[in-house]
């Protein structure tokens, strides 16, 4: 298990086999059951990805992580900073999910809760996850997840996506500019380990409160929370 969630796109079960010496019959025998209880997926290219169950283990882990008291402060202190709800997701396999947010006082609210999907191709943090991938393989999921829009300024058009993938790399943080739904803006903004995508801190807001300009003027603070948090998620224990 540890070996396939490291490197899940690269493992097949030789390759499992050779890393770990463990004969190749019992990598196959582990692997059924560990599919069967769906803590794995097999891939069509041999390889194997997190499961339902592990994701689900994952998610309900987090809220005991060391230092879970300290994250949620900083998540509150930026809540209150810009005066919004702010909210924390993570990439697993092909999906990005919440996993953690702290809401702001607001009668209309975005209603999100951990384990909750974002649609990678509408919402800020979605693309700037997709942004973090290899290009081929982001404009790929557009293509087979691309639906009709759902809001005005959806974009569904694969060179206006392409542009706005090239976009979001080059700046290095993402809008959604009523993309997920009408009236509504929003900013994400990573947190990497070893330049590789683990978090993205995100805020969604009603249009009427603020625009894409007020957006651009908490992005400073965004940022700065997401260092610190990034201090918090990838602290080594040094017991």
């Amino acid at each position: 298990m540890e070996e396939i969630l490291t490197d899940p796109d690269n493992l097949t079960a030789k390759k499992i086999s050779q890393k770990l010496k463990i004969p190749l019959a019992t990598v196959y025998r582990q692997l059924e059951i560990l599919c069967e209880e769906r803590f794995l997926i097999q891939n069509v290219n041999k390889t194997f990805i997190p499961g339902p169950k592990i994701r689900e283990i994952i998610l309900k882990s987090l809220p005991y992580e060391p230092k879970f008291t300290l994250r949620r402060s900083f998540l509150r202190k930026l809540t209150e900073d810009i005066q919004e709800t702010v909210s924390l997701s993570m990439p697993i396999g092909t999906k990005l999910v919440y996993f953690d947010r702290i809401q702001f006082h607001w009668p209309m609210q975005l209603n999100l809760d951990a384990g909750d999907h974002l649609p990678l191709h509408a919402s800020a943090s979605g693309k700037l996850y997709l942004s973090f991938l290899e290009n081929s393989n982001a404009i790929q999921i557009f293509k087979n997840i691309k639906t009709p829009k759902s809001a005005k300024n959806t974009i569904i058009d694969v060179s206006q996506f392409k542009k706005e993938l090239n976009k979001i790399k080059k700046q290095g943080y993402a809008f959604d500019n009523e993309e997920w739904f009408n009236g509504m803006v929003g900013l994400s903004v990573p947190i990497t380990n070893n330049n590789s995508l683990y978090f993205c801190l995100s805020t969604h807001t009603a249009k009427s409160r603020k625009n894409i300009e007020d957006l651009k003027k908490i992005l400073p603070l965004m940022l700065n929370a997401a260092e610190n948090l990034k201090k918090i998620l990838f602290f080594k224990n040094k017991n």
